[in-house]
């Protein structure tokens, strides 16, 4: 986009957002950068960044060279042609802005990328370092993922061991303890009662065997090369800290730190909450970062040469494949709102059509509740001395109508329309659960829109039957005409209320064909 205000384009980068961003969060392997290097006109022999965040960072590349977005925006007419390049990114986001950032610099060395709350596993420690030309890393207090890394999981998990090896009380007690804050001055004299001292660690049970033989594993490995290249946060880091520990952004001091200070997990209260990028906005806002800024952009070339990701033995995500997670929104969080509201019109149309009162009955006789497919009696409580009934109730029991009942037009058109209403609506019902866990096209979404729309007039068409033939009678007793009538009932208002719920989730998903991509 561009920032007419501060006169720059921005590339942002989301976050984790869904489970498929989940897993690409833990493909923190680190993956050679030497072809990506040689297409995109860096040095990357020699160098290493994460496995998931370079497979999105090709995603973007090959998106932005597809749709030539930036040789629009900083073409000789292009009146956005001197705005710097700017690239942000929040946890997710910031990974692979930093990655996006490497891979365009050749073509604009005066790029400026700003990662917010960076996943601690980006690139390798030389490069790290070489980036902190164009990249500016903002870690807040003791925010977890900065801090996560394959070395710190298994530093994390020694540790852990370590502790379980040296409890001398039983589990359940030390976990009702647990649950009570302690001060940091009481924090030693705690642990003293449930700790014993190293020293005192029994080495012959089998669980003490077996963290040893965990941590030669660990030593092994690093000594074979497997665990050889650590990931670093890449550039400049300026970490965030709260001097009085209330949580308030005005306490807020930054400073440059070293990417080693975060080589350990912090244990605390905040670990998760200090990732929340709406106070981390908060926290910019109270103070200023002030440093040279560059309001020229110098370009080389717009001439980008796109990745071919199939070439990669290694890879593990086609450039526009996405896998199938159940439930992890590719498209937004909206379809999972429409199918849930799908379901229940589906669900409440089908009661409303399967009872015996969808309409209501009205002649000289008490009122009788009447169905698409059934209907209920009448039933005599009381009988005079020349056994005539002199008091009639209605049956709370349904029956289905007789085989020699011959249905009025308007009663096997409701039951048509009823039919259709369940058909479409399942396949509707399909297609938005399938957009929960996959990115459909606006050719699909137009294709749902027409169901949902379809869906939504054959449930309405169904109140027909409130119309029927057989409610508009005469009916002569003693010489006196009475006119029957029929007048809606519990099913109809059930039909009204699931046809409005059709027409409600159309809406939502033609809002969505227009968002959707062509195709």
């Amino acid at each position: 986009m561009v920032d007419d205000e501060v006169n720059k384009v921005v590339i942002v980068v989301r976050g984790t957002r869904s489970i498929e961003d989940l897993v690409m969060d833990l493909q923190f392997i680190p993956f050679s950068l030497e072809k990506v290097g040689n297409v995109c006109g860096f040095e990357g022999k020699g160098h290493w960044c994460h496995q998931g965040f370079l497979t999105r960072s090709k995603w973007i590349y090959n998106d932005i060279q597809k749709n030539q977005t930036l040789k629009t925006l900083y073409s000789d007419r292009s009146p956005f042609k001197d705005f710097p390049l700017v690239l942000c990114g929040h946890s997710l986001g910031a990974g692979v802005a930093s990655i996006l950032a490497l891979m365009l610099r050749s073509k604009f060395p005066s790029l400026k990328c700003f990662a917010y709350e960076v996943p601690g596993c980006i690139f390798d420690e030389d490069l790290c370092k070489k980036t902190e030309e164009f990249i500016v890393s903002f870690v807040r207090n003791d925010d977890l993922v900065p801090r996560l890394s394959h070395h710190n999981f298994e530093t994390v998990r020694e540790k852990f061991c370590d502790v379980l090896a040296r409890i001398k009380v039983p589990k359940i007690k030390l976990f009702f303890d647990l649950r009570v804050p302690c001060e940091d001055v009481h924090l030693a004299h705690r642990n003293a009662k449930v700790l014993k001292p190293e020293k005192d660690i029994r080495r012959d049970t089998q669980f003490y065997q077996r963290v040893e033989k965990l941590k030669l594993e660990r030593f092994e490995k690093n000594l074979a090369g497997v665990n050889k290249f650590q990931l670093f946060i890449p550039g400049k880091i300026i970490h965030l800290v709260d001097t009085k520990g209330n949580n308030s952004s005005e306490d807020y001091v930054p400073y440059y730190a070293h990417r080693k200070d975060f080589n350990q997990v912090v244990i605390s209260k905040r670990m998760l909450s200090d990732h929340d990028i709406h106070f981390l906005i908060d926290i910019f806002r109270d103070i200023r970062l002030v440093g040279p800024h560059s309001n020229n952009v110098s370009l080389i070339s717009h001439d980008f040469h796109q990745i071919f990701l199939e070439d990669d033995e290694n890879e593990a995500i086609e450039p526009d494949t996405r896998l199938f997670f159940c439930c992890s929104n590719p498209n937004g969080k909206l379809p999972l709102v429409l199918a849930s509201i799908a379901a229940m019109a589906w669900s409440l149309g089908a009661y409303g059509s399967s009872g015996c009162d969808f309409i209501t009955f009205h002649s000289v006789l008490p009122e009788l509740p009447l169905g698409l497919y059934s209907y209920a009696l009448y039933e005599c409580t009381q009988l005079d001395a020349n056994n005539t009934c002199v008091s009639i109730e209605i049956s709370e029991q349904c029956f289905a109508y007789p085989p020699h009942y011959e249905a009025s037009p308007q009663l096997q058109a409701s039951r048509g329309f009823a039919a259709l209403g369940k058909v479409f609506g399942v396949l509707a019902l399909t297609m938005l659960w399938v957009s929960t866990c996959f990115v459909i096209q606006r050719r699909s979404w137009n294709v749902a829109c027409i169901m949902l729309l379809l869906t939504s007039l054959f449930q309405g068409l169904v109140l027909v039957f409130v119309r029927d033939s057989d409610c508009r009678n005469s009916v002569d007793v003693d010489d006196d005409f009475f006119i029957t009538s029929c007048s809606m009932n519990t099913g109809a208002m059930i039909t009204i209320v699931s046809t409005c719920l059709w027409f409600v989730v159309a809406v939502g998903a033609i809002r969505l064909a227009r968002m959707a991509k062509p195709g």
